[in-house]
């Protein structure tokens, strides 16, 4: 018999969201919090106001914080401490980034992040961090896109994209176009800022790319590659061939394997 929502351990995930859209953002942080009701977590929500339906639903297992409350003479990262769950309770917490660095600093939402990551590893607690794409201004998605990408490894999302990093190893899944090549030379940058004398660039999960979006992963790695560290690729037989048609597979230190397909053939 397959276990319920309720019996799953929590994910304990620090995840960032790149909303590129109000419909995107809700759903989204609908989507994530219900599954944090699910397994039976707390909520807490910093400068991120939840709809009606999952506030009822999380009663007084809710804690919203404001901007105010960023403002008074606890830290920041202390109001998030205290909101730790006795026992084996979870604790979702969700936050707005914009809201955040409008309400304090770039820096102060930096150690909020770092805070965060140091909980989820230490406490049962899962965490979303909300980034906004787009608005009347710039949003911290695109102000402060280096730090979404930076402090997100376990998972960054947005409408087409989404990234995943590990010490030498990005994981990307679905469409690379123009929307998010920002993104995604943002998290190959990330990758690729290391002493490792090998990376790895696992495209298997990728649908489309633009040939913008090659000529990208060409550009980022090459300071990386400079050094005479080795890049590979590897990547579904249809992604292969887009590749293989800018000869990307005879740049140096640049190695490129496809699915099923023997390397010596390549």
């Amino acid at each position: 018999m397959l276990p319920t929502m309720r019996d799953r351990p929590a994910p304990r995930l620090h995840e960032g969201l790149l909303a590129g859209s109000a419909d995107h953002r809700r759903t989204a942080i609908s989507t994530w919090a219900r599954s944090a009701l699910d397994r039976s977590e707390k909520l807490l929500t910093l400068c991120a106001p939840v709809d009606a339906d999952i506030a009822s639903r999380a009663g007084s297992g809710l804690t919203a914080l404001t901007p105010d409350d960023l403002h008074t003479t606890a830290a920041p990262v202390k109001l998030l401490q205290r909101a730790l769950p006795d026992g084996d309770h979870g604790l979702g917490i969700l936050i707005c980034a914009d809201a955040v660095i409008a309400a304090t600093s770039r820096e102060t939402h930096e150690e909020i992040e770092t805070a965060l990551a140091r909980l989820c590893r230490d406490h049962p607690v899962s965490v979303l961090c909300v980034y906004d794409r787009n608005g009347d201004r710039d949003g911290a998605g695109i102000e402060h896109l280096d730090l979404a990408v930076a402090r997100h490894p376990d998972g960054l999302e947005e409408q087409r994209l989404a990234l995943r990093r590990t010490a030498h190893t990005l994981y990307v899944n679905g469409e690379i176009d123009m929307s998010n090549l920002d993104a995604f030379a943002t998290a190959l940058r990330a990758l690729t800022d290391t002493p490792s004398p090998t990376v790895r660039i696992d495209l298997n999960d990728v649908t489309f790319l633009t040939a913008a979006g090659a000529r990208t992963l060409i550009r980022d790695t090459a300071p990386y590659r400079d050094r005479g560290a080795d890049v590979e690729i590897h990547a579904t037989p249809h992604i292969t061939r887009i590749l293989q048609l800018l000869d990307i597979h005879r740049l140096p230190q640049l190695h490129l394997s496809c699915r099923g397909v023997p390397a010596k053939t390549m």
